[in-house]
């Protein structure tokens, strides 16, 4: 896409000027030399995956296997009430919980309705609590989808208000709420991964952060790179998927380079997850996937 390259992979070159005196010369910074903030040294490549892709025919399975190829976490949905038996599996597994995707709750939270308000408050409560006890380190959240109905400052507004509050339920727990940016065409609110980490600054509370998505960041993100460096320390949790089709990295021509070197520059030591589909046999392709991202981040 044309968009994408406006920006080039330079975004963050520059010169630095000296202070040292008026005739200061201009010292250019080259890709090797550490940009100021520049936390390359604390990132970690860390895979998990959601379990639709994973082969085998059970739960047990899918854990087998994935410990068996260098994943260290997956990702599941809502917990209902037997969620202490995922805690269970991943223990038996020697696997973590990395988070819980849970969606928008019907909107619930960022209605106008103050009773549904309260009852999405309610839910995410629980979820919150729940991922806490799992050890996850968040719940994914989309605060509005489908068509709008109202203006984005009043959305963002309800936003702000509900990571007020819940943000520091998530800090006790030991976990955190993730607000995921999607395309236009599954949300008309919040696209960007700098706007989720501007709500994220604006609640001012622990507990909160941003989970991008290079499926999502394809098509609304001009500079891969950029965008999770504007994420920043905000970023928690990051879902994977190539920009076409939403199936695994390396199975179309969306690089994935520019996301892997924003994660490097931030220090990113997060968990980075499959939510994608599969084009061919799981077996071959989800280790061809691995290997081609692993290739990414070494580039980066």
């Amino acid at each position: 896409m044309k968009r994408r390259d406006f920006l080039t992979s330079g975004v963050l070159a520059g010169s630095v000027m000296t202070a040292s005196s008026a005739s200061a010369a201009l010292t250019p910074v080259t890709a090797s030399a550490p940009f100021p903030g520049d936390r390359r040294s604390k990132a970690e490549f860390r895979m998990c995956s959601q379990l639709g892709i994973i082969p085998g025919n059970s739960t047990e399975d899918k854990l087998k296997w994935m410990k068996s190829h260098g994943f260290e976490a997956f990702e599941i949905g809502g917990l209902g009430d037997d969620y202490l038996d995922w805690k269970k599996r991943a223990d038996d597994a020697g696997l973590l919980i990395a988070s819980i995707c849970i969606g928008s709750f019907g909107n619930k939270l960022t209605d106008e309705d103050p009773e549904k308000r309260k009852q999405g408050f309610d839910e995410l409560k629980v979820q919150i609590e729940r991922a806490g006890a799992l050890g996850a380190n968040g719940v994914v959240y989309v605060p509005a989808t489908g068509k709008p109905d109202r203006p984005n400052w009043r959305i963002r507004e309800l936003t702000v208000e509900m990571l007020k509050e819940l943000g520091p339920f998530a800090a006790e727990h030991k976990t955190s709420i993730n607000l995921e940016p999607l395309r236009r065409y599954e949300a008309w609110f919040l696209r960007q991964v700098s706007d989720a980490a501007a709500i994220c600054k604006d609640a001012g509370v622990p507990g909160v952060g941003v989970n991008p998505d290079t499926y999502h960041m394809y098509l609304e993100e001009p500079d891969d790179m950029a965008a999770l460096i504007a994420g920043g320390e905000f970023v928690k949790h990051v879902h994977l998927g190539n920009g076409t089709k939403r199936q695994l990295p390396g199975q179309d021509n969306h690089s994935h380079v520019k996301a892997m070197r924003g994660l490097k520059y931030i220090g990113y030591a997060g968990f980075i997850g499959y939510e994608c589909g599969v084009n061919g046999d799981k077996e071959t392709e989800v280790p061809k996937s691995v290997e081609y991202l692993r290739k990414c981040w070494e580039e980066a």
